[in-house]
């Protein structure tokens, strides 16, 4: 298996079935590195970078103040379908 780390190319055989990274250096810089992304999204969201909402099809601008990537409309209708597909599922399985 290959690092996962972005700057490492290092083969390794993984100790546990989800080690992504080969050594406790190449983690810590991949977290780091994961932080300092998160940090910079959230200073230019809420310095009023224009952001559009990730679901396909659906072109709806973002709030500063919302720190999802998909606009409360999507979000809903996600858990609607969520909602439907586990009443399915026990419809399914009681009857």
């Amino acid at each position: 298996m290959i690092c996962d780390n972005e700057g490492c190319v290092n083969k390794f055989e993984p100790k546990t079935h989800n080690q992504k990274y080969c050594c406790d250096e190449c983690c810590r810089e991949a977290t780091n590195a994961k932080i300092k992304q998160k940090y910079y999204d959230k200073k230019a969201r809420l310095a009023g970078k224009e952001r559009i909402c990730t679901n396909r099809g659906c072109n709806t601008k973002l709030s500063r103040y919302n720190a999802e990537s998909t606009c409360e409309g999507c979000a809903a209708n996600s858990k609607a379908q969520e909602r439907k597909a586990i009443l399915e599922m026990i419809r399914n399985v009681s009857g």
